[in-house]
């Protein structure tokens, strides 16, 4: 079993010790650490949002609009970079979902990860913990007509603690747009 496999089933499995240890009430005999009650945060340690609000933002149609989103991340938890190697953890993937007339135009701007190695990986990691911002460049094709695009970015990731770490995931932001044609 590979180590991300084996890092995504420990939850499981420690819950499962801790429910049975419960039950019968003997000791278990496993060295699995159960999750404990000031865990329960880690079925969701990551909240994600679009840095100033839901309300449109303008742009002319040939321009690129930057987006910005944050990600706040429970304390004691960390997500990867979008620049992790392969190998390892999941890292971070930012994509625009639903559009078919914007383009991701140039570089995400992200903050410098922290690194470190990782035992339970087996490699030098970059993370992130915190409220990291990264901006995603949105690029309005000159030919868009005007008008308001609704859309949804998409952020893909994997959480750890220093003793867990969760599925990959990914969650939507509602994003919309006002394209005013060129003048």
């Amino acid at each position: 079993m590979n180590r991300s496999a084996f890092l995504i089933l420990v939850p499981l499995f420690a819950a499962s010790s801790a429910t049975t240890q419960k039950k019968t009430s003997a000791p278990a005999a496993s060295s699995v650490v159960p999750i404990s009650s000031g865990d329960a945060v880690s079925l969701r340690p990551v909240k994600w949002t679009v840095v100033g609000g839901s309300s449109a933002r303008e742009v002319v149609s040939g321009r690129t609009l930057p987006i910005t989103v944050q990600a706040d991340i429970a304390k004691g938890w960390h997500i990867y970079s979008l620049t992790q190697k392969s190998g390892g953890p999941i890292p971070l993937r930012l994509e625009l979902l639903g559009t078919a007339d914007l383009v991701m135009r140039g570089v995400i701007k992200a903050p410098k990860p922290d690194r470190t190695f990782d035992k339970n990986f087996g490699i030098e990691t970059e993370l992130y913990s915190g409220s990291p911002r990264f901006t995603i460049p949105v690029g309005v094709p000159g030919r868009s007509t005007g008008g308001v695009r609704k859309f949804q970015i998409g952020a893909r990731y994997q959480v750890c603690s220093d003793r867990v770490c969760l599925p990959p995931r990914t969650d939507k932001l509602d994003v919309a747009i006002r394209i005013a044609n060129r003048t």
